[in-house]
């Protein structure tokens, strides 16, 4: 199979099998506080935040759908400050995931570097200090957020007696990396640099390190990985680079030139395919 890019709105992943993925790593848009492009059905233009939850179950459904028994399922979410509310996304992503069958398993948090004013969270979340700075009183403290959620979710029970010992030797994961970097829940990333390959980029890339970290968790080599958010790429290219297979969803064709420079594109081993974005009325609930 090869890696495939589709130009098309994830709630319908109608060009995949049931239980044909073995991985899903994704970060969705966040709630109306990001600019993701003027196309139909763009879920991260919703502004009614119910509806935007509704509409990120049904992707998740069919993330469900077409996971292979046993695997996880990533999701790099976080709370989002708008019009002065604070929305507590990724408690409601564990709620909806979990009313369709999958297993809350981790909550991973992504630290971000610290500091007053840092520009590194959503919705203006890290400039949050210096109204404090400003105003020292009691009533006014508002801490910056310097950190994302990597939810982990797992459809049913793995079988390990599944792989065998061969495929276990050959991907086996360094223990001194493990200890180093991955002992406990809170992993410590610098987020994307914005202007690392174009200077119209994505307006909310996370850093190759933190799928580089998923895929080799949670995956064998030649294995499947899928995002349904697919923004610049960058699961897509991690996935490549570590010998894993992949499909991406993202719903804006514009994107698609930086996804092909940020994988290195060849129409040997990636093929595209534009089937239009919102299919929102074609899905039968």
């Amino acid at each position: 199979m090869k890696n495939k890019i589709v130009i098309g709105d994830a709630r319908n992943m109608r060009e995949l099998e049931g239980e044909s993925i073995q991985l899903v790593v994704t970060s969705p848009p966040y709630f109306n506080v990001k600019n993701y492009g003027k196309v139909d059905g763009n879920i991260g233009s919703i502004n009614n935040y119910f509806e935007y939850l509704r509409a990120v179950e049904r992707v998740f459904e069919e993330c469900f759908r077409v996971l292979e028994p046993g695997r996880f399922a990533c999701v790099n979410i976080s709370d989002i400050i708008s019009g002065g509310r604070k929305f507590p996304i990724p408690a409601h992503y564990v709620y909806l995931l979990e009313r369709m069958g999958f297993d809350y398993r981790d909550d991973i948090i992504w630290k971000k570097p610290s500091g007053v004013g840092a520009g590194v969270c959503a919705g203006g979340a890290a400039k949050r200090f210096g109204v404090f700075i400003q105003h020292p009183y009691p009533m006014y403290y508002f801490p910056n957020n310097i950190y994302e959620h990597v939810l982990i979710f797992r459809k049913g029970k793995f079988d390990y007696k599944s792989v065998s010992d061969a495929r276990k030797h050959r991907d086996k994961i360094d223990i001194e990396t493990a200890k180093r970097y991955w002992n406990c829940d809170i992993w410590e990333l610098v987020p994307e640099i914005k202007n690392q390959y174009t200077a119209d980029t994505h307006p909310a890339m996370f850093p190759e390190k933190l799928p580089e970290n998923l895929i080799r968790l949670f995956t064998y080599r030649g294995e499947t990985v899928l995002d349904p958010f697919l923004g610049s790429g960058t699961t897509m290219k991690a996935a490549w680079g570590l010998g894993r297979r992949s499909v991406g969803y993202e719903i804006n064709e514009a994107y698609l030139p930086l996804i092909k420079r940020k994988v290195g594109f060849s129409n040997k081993f990636f093929e595209v395919k534009k089937r239009g974005g919102f299919e929102w009325k074609n899905l039968a609930k």
